[in-house]
């Protein structure tokens, strides 16, 4: 599905309905064994005081930036209040076996995150974000909306909090942080654009050059497989000379 505009009157208008289908089946259930601490009602309730909450944050914003560090502090912990929101939604989602319910969840998940960083604030936690990026790629092959994903991609990780830039659990290959930069890499490649790709290439050299040899390894056996155009092929190429072969030889 097409990524959602990263504004509290699209969050109302696509989010009401999921979450009322969300309520209606937990009301259906015969027993309540918690999928989360708060029940789908109280979430839902907990997201129409979000909105609100959103809406009045943007109007400010619109009519008085006012001090920017105070204003990205309370954007900040908005953001993290809201993407807890949506973990615990997702939870139920999939625990009430609602799969439509749970993509339009992932999808406005990720319009949380951009909603964050288009305001200033900066994202402390990436899980959910990065599980909502995942899934958007493995079923998105429209060309216009690989571009619309990188592009959301890249927002993230300009917003991402200083914190988890240091990237200190470099043991951990599952770290959210390292799946994005791959995950951007690889998408950034599937939209057959050379600046993208050297864009995404370039900061998974400067922040993962631990993965650069085996990423362009696998990217230049996929070159092969999928059958790329040549002038994708030749930046993958480059990069495959410069960081697996080279480094190989010495």
């Amino acid at each position: 599905m097409k990524l959602p505009e990263p504004t509290a009157e699209a969050f109302r208008a696509g989010l009401t309905g999921p979450l009322a289908d969300m309520v209606d089946a937990y009301g259906l259930r015969t027993t309540h064994s918690g999928a989360g601490q708060s029940t789908p009602t109280l979430i839902a309730e907990a997201f129409e005081q979000l909105f609100d909450v959103m809406q009045r944050s943007d109007r400010d914003l619109a009519a008085d930036r006012g001090a920017p560090g105070v204003e990205a502090g309370a954007i900040t912990e908005l953001g993290e209040y809201a993407l807890e929101l949506f973990e615990q939604s997702l939870r139920w989602a999939n625990d009430l076996d609602l799969p439509k319910v749970f993509a339009v969840l992932q999808a406005y998940t990720i319009a949380t995150a951009r909603w964050i960083a288009g305001r200033g604030g900066r994202l402390l936690t990436l899980e959910t974000v990065v599980d909502a990026f995942a899934r958007q790629a493995n079923s998105t092959q429209d060309p216009g909306e690989l571009l619309a994903l990188h592009d959301a991609m890249s927002e993230v990780l300009q917003a991402t909090a200083d914190v988890v830039r240091q990237d200190l659990e470099k043991t951990n290959p599952g770290r959210p942080w390292r799946i994005l930069h791959l995950n951007r890499a690889i998408v950034a490649t599937r939209t057959h654009q050379p600046d993208l790709m050297e864009e995404a290439f370039g900061a998974l050299v400067e922040h993962l050059p631990e993965d650069a040899a085996g990423f362009f390894s696998q990217g230049i056996e996929q070159m092969e497989l999928l059958n790329y155009p040549p002038h994708v092929r030749a930046v993958m190429d480059r990069y495959y000379r410069k960081w697996s072969i080279n480094r190989s030889l010495h």
